[in-house]
């Protein structure tokens, strides 16, 4: 693989350009990589410990009650925003709302399947599985294949 770096005179002219013969994870995770740097939200663990949560990080928003958590990999973070507030702020950032409680990354979901009742069941990258209501299904649809 050859990797070249060219210097550009203004913020503005900056990008990366990834040419492949397929779109493999490993270049889905260079993308997501590229899309989110350096973007984060504030985030409370357990213990009220504040830490940046970056959104290249974040498989999707949930909301308990009046609280929402932005899950990881590995880690749950409580975020002090509301789920319609988070949800207007990560649509650059390839998020989406599947149900009243949930807003998900498009760019972490491995496959999804139908469900009951006309649902449908997104599996994430961290083995996770979340519902996408049928109100949502036809615009969840439609944003993952014009991100094909």
């Amino acid at each position: 693989m050859r990797v070249t770096i060219r210097n550009v005179k203004s913020k503005a002219e900056e990008q990366v350009t990834i040419e492949c013969v397929a779109l493999t994870p490993e270049f889905e995770d260079i993308r997501n990589y590229c899309l989110a740097k350096g973007e984060y939200l504030v985030g409370y663990t357990d213990g009220n410990v504040r830490q940046m949560v970056y959104y290249d990080q974040i498989l999707y928003f949930e909301a308990v009650g009046e609280k929402v958590f932005a899950y990881t990999q590995n880690q749950v973070y409580e975020i002090k925003k509301r789920l319609y507030e988070i949800e207007t702020e990560m649509i650059p950032y390839k998020f989406i709302r599947c149900s009243k409680s949930f807003v998900l990354c498009l760019l972490k979901i491995n496959s999804m399947r139908p469900a009951l009742n006309g649902r449908f069941c997104a599996h994430m990258k961290n083995g996770e599985d979340v519902i996408v209501s049928r109100k949502y299904v036809k615009q969840v649809k439609k944003a993952i294949m014009e991100d094909l």
